[in-house]
């Protein structure tokens, strides 16, 4: 590397030409004078023209390094300024991210997908919280969430993660015990495990285009618990009709679980990873926001890809640009 090329060199000059003595610039740098001095000649060298009048004394600048005083001042106050930038930007990425999930793609999925976000970006630790709201998300207990349905409080900040799909399913075995329900009214003669846990309302009406049919069964198992509802499923205790297609898609490929009530379904709904316009005005908090959103579409798509080539999955109305950032405006939705 050329001397010229040597900031530190630079630094020591211009602490001499600022201070007057080669004694007083190597206080200021914390080095011996031997160094002040090596740093000035090697530049001299280097440039093939003199800095310093050295037969003067007390020691002064020549018109050159006049000069190049004033020009290296302005440099290295930029490259200082650049790694001050530099260093607080690291700096704000550093820190903790509570994010809230349904607790059954928290069980199941989430650790895989955040263990990649670590690998991008190992000064960021992730909380995970169970099944927060809208409203919690408003007042600020955690910085991401992932909502079903579009966010309408004012203050939030909310991006497409894909959308959920919703299946009618048993296991092959309870189908050859109890028979293949085609249609809802044959539910009534069938046990029906529900789901009633904060993620979303229960489902009470299936429809087939423009048919509508309401969901009652001969005997219902109610639970808030989605990972206990796959397991009875699996263990032939019964029937299901809105299973998030995250938590099956292994278990419809390998014939574990099968389609029931064909054409029939909960309608798939648009969820949306949100946070507050203060957790938005933070660099970390945007960087994962949008890197999340995208890596949970990417999730999603793939999910429906495995299965599509067998199992009929309801058709996608695409209402919401999923490349995009909404802001709501007074319970107003806008986009970005």
């Amino acid at each position: 590397m050329s001397k010229l090329d040597d900031l530190t060199a630079w630094r020591y000059f211009v602490a001499f030409a600022r201070s007057g003595t080669l004694t007083a610039a190597a206080t200021a740098m914390d080095v011996n004078t031997a160094n002040i001095s090596r740093a000035i000649s090697g530049l001299e060298k280097a440039l093939g023209i003199p800095l310093v009048r050295h037969n003067a004394r007390p020691l002064e600048l020549t018109k050159e390094g006049a000069q190049a005083l004033k020009r290296m001042e302005t440099i290295l106050r930029a490259h200082d300024a650049l790694i001050s930038q530099i260093s607080d930007d690291r700096r704000s990425l550093e820190g903790k991210i509570r994010l809230s999930s349904a607790p059954g793609f928290a069980s199941r999925r989430l650790t895989g997908l955040l263990h990649r976000f670590k690998e991008l970006h190992p000064e960021m630790t992730i909380e995970i919280l169970g099944g927060l709201k809208e409203a919690d998300v408003q007042k600020g207990f955690c910085e991401v969430a992932t909502l079903t349905g579009e966010p309408t409080l004012s203050g939030l900040v909310y991006m497409s993660r894909g959308r959920n799909v919703y299946l009618p399913v048993a296991s092959p075995e309870y189908v050859k015990r109890f028979g293949m329900p085609f249609s809802p009214e044959n539910l009534r003669s069938h046990t029906g495990y529900v789901y009633n846990g904060p993620v979303r309302e229960e489902t009470k009406v299936l429809y087939r285009g423009d048919d509508a049919e309401p969901v009652v069964f001969g005997r219902s198992v109610r639970s808030t618990d989605i990972l206990a509802i796959r397991q009875a499923l699996l263990d032939g205790m019964g029937v299901a009709v809105d299973m998030p297609l995250v938590q099956i898609v292994e278990d419809l490929r390998r014939g574990a679980l099968v389609p029931i009530l064909p054409g029939w379904f909960r309608p798939s709904v648009e969820c949306f990873n949100v946070t507050n316009r203060a957790g938005w005005r933070s660099r970390r908090v945007r960087i994962f926001f949008e890197w999340y959103s995208k890596a949970m579409q990417e999730l999603f798509s793939s999910y429906e890809a495995q299965v599509s080539a067998f199992v009929g999955l309801p058709a996608e109305k695409l209402l919401y640009d999923r490349d995009r950032i909404y802001f709501t405006d007074a319970g107003t939705g806008g986009a970005s």
